[in-house]
C-alpha cells in the first residue's frame, strides 16, 4: 500500500476511516507469553500497556491485541498515508454501545457502528429497546456520513466539528456513550506498539 501511495496510484478522493474500540480480533495464542512475543523487543512494554497487574484474562488480551493488530492500527496507518498524499481524511473511533447492551458488552464490536451510520439502531437491539440516546447517536452518526456522501466533507448542520486528520496531531472524532467529542486517541499507546512492530519488519510486512 505504501508503494501505491508513493506512486500516486490511489483514487484521490476524500476518505472517512476508523475502527471500533472492540474491533475484530483475528489471531490465536495459547498463552500470554505467546501473545506478547509477537511484539518482539517491545514485549515487556506491551505487557505493561495491556496487562499491568498481570490479572487480565487471555481472552481479553487477545481481544485487545488482535483487534489492534488487524483493525485499529491499520486504520490509522491508512489515514496517515492518505493525509500525507494531500487527500482530506477524517479518522474516528466508535465506542458507543446501545444502552440496553451495556451490561453485556464492554465496547463496540466489529460492524456494530453500521446501524448508527445508517440511522437504524433498532437492527442491533430491536425497535422496542432503542432509547432516546440511541436515537440521538443514530441521527448524529448518520448525519456525518450523509453529509460526507453529499459534499466530501462530514461537517455542517451544527454538529460538533470533525477536524481533518493530521498525522502530526493526535486528534480524532470519538463516538462515545457520553456523546461525540473530539479528542486524543484513547488507544494510542496500544496501537503505537503495533506501528513499531511493522516499522521494524518493513512496510511491506503489512
Amino acid at each position: 500500500i505504501e508503494d501505491a501511495f508513493r506512486a500516486g496510484h490511489q483514487a484521490m478522493v476524500p476518505i472517512i476511516i476508523g475502527a471500533n474500540d472492540r474491533d475484530l480480533p483475528v489471531g490465536s495464542a495459547a498463552s500470554k507469553d505467546e501473545l506478547f512475543v509477537s511484539f518482539g523487543p517491545d514485549a515487556d512494554a506491551a505487557r505493561k500497556v495491556h496487562d499491568p497487574t498481570g490479572d487480565q484474562t487471555l481472552d481479553e488480551l487477545k481481544q485487545q491485541v488482535f483487534g489492534d493488530k488487524v483493525m485499529t492500527e491499520p486504520a490509522r496507518h491508512l489515514a496517515n498515508e492518505v493525509a500525507r498524499s494531500g487527500q482530506p481524511v477524517w479518522l474516528y473511533r466508535f465506542s458507543y454501545v446501545a444502552e440496553s447492551q451495556r451490561g453485556a458488552l464492554k465496547g463496540t464490536l466489529h460492524g456494530f457502528e453500521i446501524p448508527y451510520t445508517f440511522n437504524i439502531p433498532g437492527v442491533l437491539v430491536g425497535a422496542d429497546k432503542v432509547t432516546p440516546n440511541d436515537r440521538i447517536m443514530g441521527n448524529l452518526a448518520s448525519s456525518y456520513w450523509v453529509q460526507f456522501g453529499l459534499t466530501g466533507d462530514p461537517n455542517g448542520g451544527g454538529r460538533p466539528e470533525w477536524p481533518r486528520y493530521d498525522p502530526a496531531a493526535d486528534r480524532l472524532l470519538l463516538f462515545t456513550n457520553g456523546g461525540v467529542i473530539v479528542g486524543t486517541d484513547p488507544l494510542k499507546g496500544r496501537i503505537d506498539l503495533w506501528q513499531k512492530v511493522w516499522d521494524r519488519a518493513g512496510k511491506t510486512a503489512r
